[in-house]
């Protein structure tokens, strides 16, 4: 039998499918391995627990509660209240009276030019930090009582200098179940962590952090020159871990169970969030976004359409059978990682429509970078070349 050219193509799709499941199982397993086969070494060396947080009055009370219920005895926690307009301050006061583990820094000064808000914030709170860790935690985190002893056992279990972990995540709403989901199934299926640990190339693409929760030893932060040397990078996490490399220290991204975290509240609050960043993942660059956005169509639509389409004709052969094969492997990847964070497995079936509104998504965030818009919080993105 002579195999077509359309037989051939979507022979393909389910091969790269079939990858990313095999990607995606590689990805647990080094999860799996990180976690279980290291433990803490003799010594508990010190750690500073930095949170910044700008308006997060809704988030900063549960974050820091749970940060104050740890079973690790030797920490610090500094937070800054990065020039909030909300209750921010005001809680973290009242938090910090009733416990003398808390310090809490208020910051009114301008942002400098060429400064974005997050990287400055950490900066100022690495540069008060006495730890010999350093774990950074976004103010919408929330910690089991093991969160900072598990991520010290794994990064001097690894021997890291930085240890970043994707938490399970909090949805709750329908507007956010319409994005977050296939985000989180993009980043399994196409980020390599076991390569990330072993290589220490300095390539973009080889390295890769989670802000929401990110370790690192005070050494190599300050000698690789810290959120200072990506003072303007929007992805900060993302640079922080190129960064390191390029100074030749190993890093490591995994995900957690003890850590949890409910990045935005609403479908209007994700769209904004997402938005500021979005184009930024994708080097800001229209080839790119636009390779990009064609891929996911020829992966994840062109098959399911098929599919429709064959089943709906009573058609049989190699391309029905692929596009119901790649189908089927795309909903186990969708339905595995909803599992893996936190979410229920059907979450996956809803990944066409998740796609579409994150194609929406890029889109705006392409419009705001090149009509200035980009913003978070009141403060203006910008970000140089």
């Amino acid at each position: 039998m002579t195999l077509t050219h359309l037989d051939w193509l979507f022979i393909s799709i389910a091969v790269v499918l079939a990858v990313c499941l095999l990607n995606l199982l590689a990805n647990f397993a080094f999860a799996m391995w990180a976690m279980r086969t290291h433990k803490l070494m003799d010594e508990i060396p010190f750690v500073s627990v930095l949170v910044p947080a700008r308006n997060e009055a809704h988030n900063i009370q549960a974050c820091i509660a749970s940060l104050l219920n740890q079973d690790y005895q030797n920490y610090e926690i500094i937070a800054l209240n990065d020039d909030s307009t909300d209750d921010t301050g005001a809680i973290l006061d009242l938090l910090a009276a009733q416990d003398s583990h808390l310090q809490v820094i208020h910051s009114r000064l301008p942002l400098p030019r060429g400064w974005n808000g997050k990287s400055r914030a950490c900066q100022t709170l690495a540069n008060q930090a006495r730890g010999e860790w350093l774990l950074f935690v976004d103010a919408d985190t929330i910690h089991a009582p093991n969160s900072i002893r598990s991520g010290v056992e794994q990064a001097t279990g690894l021997r890291v200098a930085l240890f970043s972990a994707i938490p399970r995540q909090i949805i709750g709403s329908w507007g956010e179940r319409l994005f977050l989901p296939v985000a989180f199934v993009l980043i399994y299926s196409f980020t390599v962590m076991w390569r990330i640990y072993l290589l220490s190339s300095s390539r973009f693409g080889n390295a890769a952090a989670i802000g929401q929760y990110l370790l690192v030893r005070r050494d190599a932060y300050f000698a690789s020159g810290g959120h200072d040397a990506i003072r303007d990078k929007i992805l900060d996490d993302q640079f922080l871990a190129v960064l390191f490399q390029r100074h030749g220290y190993r890093i490591a991204l995994t995900d957690a169970d003890f850590v949890a975290c409910r990045m935005y509240r609403g479908f209007h609050d994700m769209v904004l969030g997402l938005s500021k960043n979005a184009f930024a993942n994708l080097n800001g660059s229209l080839v790119v976004s636009l390779l990009f956005v064609s891929a996911l169509m020829l992966l994840f639509f062109l098959p399911l359409v098929m599919a429709f389409m064959d089943a709906a004709g009573g058609k049989a052969g190699i391309v029905p059978s692929a596009s119901l094969i790649a189908v089927a492997f795309t909903i186990t990847i969708a339905a595995l990682v909803n599992l893996r964070i936190g979410q229920p497995w059907w979450n996956g079936l809803l990944y066409p429509i998740q796609l579409l509104v994150g194609i929406g998504i890029l889109l705006n965030s392409i419009r705001w970078h090149y009509t200035g818009r980009a913003q978070w919080k009141g403060r203006t993105l910008e970000e140089t070349t």
